[in-house]
């Protein structure tokens, strides 16, 4: 049984009585007991083994009375250490239940089909991907899934107009509609749990570098998105002083965000929770690992994952009270931006 795997206690009890009894006395009772709690019918209660046990003990001689109950004292530890785990199940959960995730890959690189979706499908410890397909929508580096099951993204020049769109599920094509925004270079959407599109942009990019430059008002606000028109109405600035990235919903209904530079630097990554009802972000912690995360997502298993935008990105686990990024897998295609569990 998995309980004898650690006999530890029974071993200490008996040494230091084993100087009081029969050696070849200590013998039997242990091999008896182990038999005993080693039923390999599979059929033996607890109830049953303890009653082996006991009456493998009574059997001993008189003399051994003292080897007698040490090793009663220690099978008993370990018969009920066993027991408790044979009543417990192994933890199923949704840890081992497949989780989907969709990607873009390569938006603002110029792909002459825009940037790419990609599925990601995590079972445990194996993970596949899928090339779903192209955009055609320039730079689509968004992704948020409605809670009817509808992907949306934001695509058109980064840093200049873009409009809203929906993405086929099946083909990765965007139907771009509604109205063209400019100067808001959103990269950060998600539904929260109301039903509402939230967007982060506004981060007044510079003219060379492109990197965040406080100073407006509207500096790096959070906006409600009309699934209709496709207009954003600003709900006030987050504060934070880089680019968000990605946003996301943790089960409590909380959207947190991930920001980032835009450009390779030693700044790292970090993720804050945001206000829907005033935009104002507060920093929870630091990732430790890529500094260059622009995919964020609770799986089905209430993990948070993440992607990062490299030549050779990752998919990653993040500690969510530590903030480390430990490596899932490598990912076989480019520049990864965007997570979204799709199911």
């Amino acid at each position: 049984m998995y309980a004898y795997r650690h006999p530890e206690i029974a071993r200490n009890r008996i040494a230091e009585l084993h100087h009081q009894a029969d050696r070849d006395a200590l013998a039997i009772a242990l091999r008896r007991g182990r038999r005993a709690l080693r039923d390999r019918s599979g059929h033996a209660t607890p109830a049953r083994q303890a009653s082996a046990v006991r009456r493998a003990l009574t059997r001993l001689l008189p003399r051994s009375a003292a080897i007698a109950a040490a090793v009663l004292i220690g099978l008993a530890v370990l018969g009920a250490a066993g027991a408790a785990f044979a009543s417990t199940p192994a933890p199923q959960g949704n840890g081992a239940a497949e989780q989907l995730f969709y990607t873009t890959s390569g938006a603002g690189n110029g792909q002459p089909n825009g940037a790419e979706i990609f599925a990601i499908t995590v079972r445990g410890a194996t993970v596949t991907t899928r090339d779903v397909g192209p955009t055609h929508g320039a730079d689509c580096g968004s992704l948020a899934l409605s809670p009817h099951g509808t992907l949306y993204s934001m695509c058109g020049s980064l840093f200049g107009a873009q409009r809203l769109a929906t993405i086929n599920r099946q083909t990765g094509r965007a139907h771009l509609f509604g109205a063209r925004v400019r100067g808001l270079a959103v990269m950060a959407m998600a539904f929260g749990r109301n039903g509402t599109l939230y967007a982060i942009g506004d981060c007044n990019p510079a003219p060379k570098t492109f990197e965040c430059t406080p100073g407006p008002a509207a500096y790096n606000s959070l906006y409600k998105v009309s699934l209709r028109t496709g207009k954003l109405t600003r709900i006030g600035a987050t504060g934070a002083p880089q680019f968000f990235m990605d946003l996301t919903v943790d089960r409590h209904g909380n959207i947190l965000g991930v920001t980032t530079t835009l450009n390779p630097s030693l700044t790292p990554a970090m993720v804050y929770r945001i206000s829907p009802a005033t935009g104002k972000a507060t920093k929870l912690f630091n990732l430790v690992g890529s500094n260059t995360v622009m995919g964020l997502e609770f799986g089905r298993d209430g993990q948070l994952y993440a992607t990062d935008f490299v030549q050779n990105p990752g998919l990653y686990r993040i500690g969510t009270t530590t903030g480390f990024e430990t490596a899932i897998t490598a990912l076989p295609f480019g520049f990864s931006s965007g997570l979204e569990l799709m199911n």
